[in-house]
């Protein structure tokens, strides 16, 4: 199975192109912890908003190292024998750091990025100052990135 290693800028794409991932923290007695989320890749961070508590945020604050990963199965190929099975696939991640957003600027910044994506053109009430305090945002700076496809042995390369 012909494995391709995604360039830097291919892999900064395939995260751009994305909105779904997994978040994966570990608390302080290091258990991991995995959680999908919505997210948007936004001046170099990766966004997302949850509630102001939870399991999540218990490990960031205990451990603020985490993994982020993004993928896409094409399609899946079978064969008689358990080892010729595969998937098709392209797969990329991030390893970073996690922080709690505290600017307002910055939080409303990434708050109607996030919302704009999900709005695909269509309308909708912008965040403010006075909207902010109901969630909480998080930015995850990338340290370091990197992905692959799983492609077909006629693909083109």
């Amino acid at each position: 199975m012909p494995k391709k290693w995604l360039t830097e800028s291919e892999a900064f794409g395939y995260l751009a192109a994305r909105t779904e991932g997994r978040l994966a923290t570990c608390d302080a007695d290091g258990q991991p912890y995995i959680t999908p989320l919505n997210y948007v890749f936004h001046r170099g961070n990766i966004y997302f908003h949850c509630a102001p508590q939870g399991h999540k945020l218990d490990n960031i604050a205990a451990n603020n190292r985490v993994c982020f990963e993004v993928s896409q199965s094409d399609k899946l190929v079978f064969n008689e024998k358990a080892c010729g099975c595969s998937t098709r696939y392209t797969s990329v991640v991030v390893f970073g750091k996690a922080r709690i957003v505290n600017d307002t600027a910055e939080k409303i910044d990434a708050l109607n990025t996030l919302t704009a994506r999900f709005a695909a053109g269509r309308p909708f009430a912008a965040v403010d100052a006075a909207m902010v305090n109901g969630c909480v945002v998080v930015a995850v700076s990338v340290e370091k990135i990197s992905g692959k496809k799983n492609v077909d042995p006629d693909a083109a390369p």
